[in-house]
């Protein structure tokens, strides 16, 4: 029994301890002496501003910011928050911390990040004079320009305004109207282009190897009666007529691989691609090439590569041209040109 007894009094201090102990912290948890009465820290403006934390406190109170991106500062038991502009995209955080006397106390002080959103993808124009207002949306300082002189720009109220002149220059043109806020920076492409005036007409076929002759080539265009309009690259060296697929909104040229162009001592040719780096070559009229005509201001001349477009599978690339010749039993007899990343110019009319 006395056994017993000793076991039950043990147990009774050590639970008495307990609730001291947890009585202690609770009471200084529960009964902490500072109170804040209203805030508004909880959601700041991006741009630079002002919050306050009004506190009640028994004794005279001390503040300190946790991060450097915003001061605290009392004065009685009011506390104004002073941030910096947020040029992050993300929203940022910290606290203020407030001691009176022995009890301390905590505010979170949150801050917006920079919004940015413009209504615009890539602009392709003709080569008229053109007015144009892009929408957008910021809330923060939101500024925008050019490094192109045939463009300018103004933001203001939402909306970026941007004017093109004329295009005379006998080419297509292509530039960027740039703009940001904060930190985050982005832009947008801007083309103007004629396709008759700047594309159609005389060009010049050859390749990256450049152990060849430039072929004279001509790009051309043909509308049937029911407003079809087709185009071609016609190679007058050989008397040779590539059909191609052109997008008009891109100005991108598509060469695909088994197209008859033509005969050559009396074999029929055709367009094969080939992966020069494994040899592979293919008839398959779902292979293609692709390219974008741009302007190279140094040379003052129009290029178009061709490159793979990802049509052709097994690990191949599309990366060189060959005109490949059958006979009239549709065997093969062999390749007559290889063009090795085989490319187009269209020199500046003088």
């Amino acid at each position: 029994m006395k056994k017993i007894l000793n076991t039950i009094l043990l147990t009774l201090a050590i639970i008495g301890l307990t609730s001291c102990s947890d009585n202690g912290e609770g009471e200084y948890t529960f009964t902490n002496s500072i109170r804040i009465v209203s805030q508004t820290v909880s959601d700041m403006n991006v741009k630079a501003s002002e919050g306050t934390i009004v506190v009640e406190a028994p004794a005279s109170i001390e503040v300190k910011a946790s991060a450097d991106w915003f001061t605290a500062s009392a004065s009685g038991n009011t506390i104004t928050v002073k941030t910096t502009d947020n040029l992050g995209i993300e929203y940022r955080s910290g606290k203020v911390v407030i001691k009176s006397g022995s009890d301390i106390a905590e505010v979170a002080v949150i801050q917006k990040g920079t919004i940015i959103s413009v209504d615009s993808k890539d602009i392709l124009l003709n080569d008229a004079k053109a007015e144009l207002e892009i929408p957008y949306a910021c809330n923060l300082d939101f500024k925008c320009y050019t490094a192109e002189k045939w463009l300018t720009c103004k933001a203001g109220n939402g909306s970026i305004s941007v004017s093109a002149e004329e295009n005379a220059t006998g080419h297509l043109r292509s530039g960027y109207i740039y703009y940001e806020a904060g930190n985050s920076k982005d832009s947008i492409f801007i083309q103007q282009c004629d396709i008759e005036k700047d594309l159609l007409g005389d060009m010049l076929l050859t390749d990256v190897s450049g152990t060849k002759e430039p072929f004279n080539a001509k790009f051309v265009a043909s509308t049937d009666t029911a407003g079809v309009t087709s185009y071609a690259l016609v190679l007058s060296d050989y008397n040779f007529v590539i059909p191609v697929s052109f997008n008009e909104k891109t100005y991108t040229i598509t060469l695909n691989a088994g197209q008859p162009i033509g005969k050559f001592q009396d074999c029929n040719i055709y367009t094969v691609i080939a992966d020069a780096t494994n040899g592979n070559m293919t008839a398959n009229e779902k292979v293609s090439m692709s390219g974008d005509f741009f302007y190279d201001e140094e040379d003052e001349a129009t290029y178009l590569v061709f490159e793979d477009n990802g049509t052709w599978s097994d690990g191949n690339t599309a990366n060189a041209l060959v005109l490949y010749a059958y006979d009239g039993k549709a065997n093969p007899v062999g390749s007559i040109l290889t063009l090795p990343v085989p490319y187009l110019i269209k020199p500046n009319k003088k």
